[in-house]
C-alpha cells in the first residue's frame, strides 16, 4: 500500500472536481474519467476554519482518492493547497465500549 498513485490536478481542476460532486453521490468528469463522490470527513479541528477531505470513487476502477478543501472566507473563497488527488484505502476500526 506505500505506492499510492497520485492524479495530479490544477486548482482550477480540484475547483471544478469539487463543484461536480460536492453531493453525495454525484459524478464529474477529470481528466477523462468519471468520479463518485462516497464520502467527506470535517477536518475543520485540524485548519484555522471549516475544512473537508472529499472522498471519490473512480469509476473505472473502483481506487478511491481524496482532496481537501479549505474554506478561507468571504473575501478568498475555497482553497486546494494540495494540487492532487491521492489514493486512500478503507479501513476499519473496531472501538469497544462498556456499559
Amino acid at each position: 500500500m506505500n505506492n499510492k498513485e497520485i492524479v495530479k490536478c490544477s486548482s482550477e481542476e480540484l475547483h471544478d472536481l469539487w463543484n461536480g460532486v460536492h453531493h453525495m453521490g454525484n459524478t464529474h468528469e477529470l481528466k477523462g474519467e468519471i468520479y463518485e463522490q462516497v464520502d467527506k470527513i470535517d477536518t475543520s479541528k485540524y485548519s484555522d476554519g471549516p475544512s473537508w477531505d472529499y472522498i471519490v470513487k473512480r469509476k473505472s476502477d473502483g481506487k478511491l482518492f481524496k482532496f481537501n478543501v479549505w474554506d478561507a472566507g468571504y473575501h478568498n473563497g475555497y482553497i486546494f493547497e494540495d494540487e492532487y488527488l491521492e489514493e486512500v484505502h478503507q479501513t476499519q476500526k473496531t472501538i469497544n465500549h462498556y456499559e
